[in-house]
């Protein structure tokens, strides 16, 4: 089992269905942060972080990975 408490996750598709469901998922069991992708970053619950990623495109992906892997406050 995959340690949740305490982790920083990257949810593609956050503001809604399984997206939504996983980051809240991750908010309830202690993730210390949730970064979430949503082509309207108002939809994205308060307590994640949005993120702008167009997953067609090699430097999007790149700077969502970077922004994910590298600010853990």
């Amino acid at each position: 089992m995959t340690e949740i408490e305490g982790a920083v996750a990257l949810v593609t598709g956050g503001s809604r269905g399984i997206g939504k469901a996983l980051v809240e998922e991750l908010l309830a069991r202690g993730a210390s942060k949730v970064y979430a992708t949503a082509r309207d970053p108002r939809t994205v619950s308060p307590d994640a972080v949005p993120v702008e990623l167009e997953v067609t495109d090699p430097d999007s992906v790149a700077a969502a990975a970077e922004l994910a892997g590298t600010s853990r406050s």
